[in-house]
């Protein structure tokens, strides 16, 4: 039997997986129905709805490309909640015109046990750097920036 951080890892791969061949359904399923995905800046997307709207996004690449790794999963108290930190890289190719993406960043998320299955609860994205990126209302960078301490 799977351990909570091989399921949880197994989420994260299959969040991969499911947004690069542009199932939606099949990522919204990785969610809580109340799940949340913090886009930084203030850009938070709540529940299935408008989760729908942030991954339906996707269309406009041609194609994408997401990996994670450096997976670090912490239980959370009684054992239905988990936390997890993994670095990200995405690689999008524009439809309109070709042009490439690159983003750096890790994913925070809350994961919830929901049967034998752990949701997502709550994901916040944080980037280390992005090319190529088209940022929004006068920002230098489209993704909020990762902390660092120096």
């Amino acid at each position: 039997m799977a351990t909570m951080e091989q399921r949880i890892a197994r989420s994260l791969a299959d969040y991969c997986d499911r947004l690069d061949r542009y199932d939606v359904d099949e990522v919204l399923a990785l969610f809580a129905p109340d799940g949340t995905y913090d886009f930084g800046f203030g850009r938070i997307f709540r529940g299935l709805d408008e989760l729908r709207v942030l991954f339906s996004r996707v269309e406009a690449y041609r194609a994408t490309s997401h990996h994670v790794s450096n997976i670090v999963v912490d239980p959370g108290p009684g054992g239905d909640t988990a936390t997890a930190r993994s670095a990200l890289y995405a690689y999008h190719v524009r439809r309109e015109d070709e042009s490439e993406v690159h983003v750096w960043g890790q994913y925070h998320d809350r994961f919830v046990r929901v049967g034998d299955a752990w949701l997502v609860k709550e994901r916040r994205l944080r980037v280390a750097a992005e090319r190529g990126t088209r940022p929004e209302d006068g920002r230098a960078t489209l993704y909020e920036p990762l902390p660092r301490s120096a």
